[in-house]
């Protein structure tokens, strides 16, 4: 009976350091449910460049690619170039049609 609880004590044990184990050990095998990414993430994965100009008020960009019209999260980066075509590297949120300035660059 006595070896019976050491063994199935061990492997409660063993079980319970493998599990966390598991925890600490991000990425592996495991995949986030759509739409469960945080906003900073989306940010931080994405550097995309495009050119286009800047809206009178300098909270908006009209991409040169497809005309379309973007609501700019960060427009304090874009003072003193309203109106102005500009190159400039992004990150994209596509749920809310915003974009969040990384860089802004004169066109080429």
């Amino acid at each position: 009976m006595k070896t019976l609880i050491a063994i199935l004590l061990a492997s409660v044990l063993s079980l319970a350091a493998f599990a966390q184990s598991q925890d600490q050990t991000p990425g592996q095998g495991t995949q986030a449910a759509p739409g469960s990414q945080s906003q900073t993430d989306t940010k931080a994965a994405s550097g995309k460049s495009m050119s286009g100009t800047i809206g009178h008020d300098g909270k908006t960009f009209k991409s040169d690619a497809d005309n379309k019209k973007y609501k700019v999260d960060n427009p304090d980066t874009l003072k003193g170039k309203e109106d102005q075509h500009v190159s400039i590297v992004v990150a994209v949120d596509p749920n809310t049609n915003t974009v969040h300035i990384i860089e802004v660059q004169q066109p080429q």
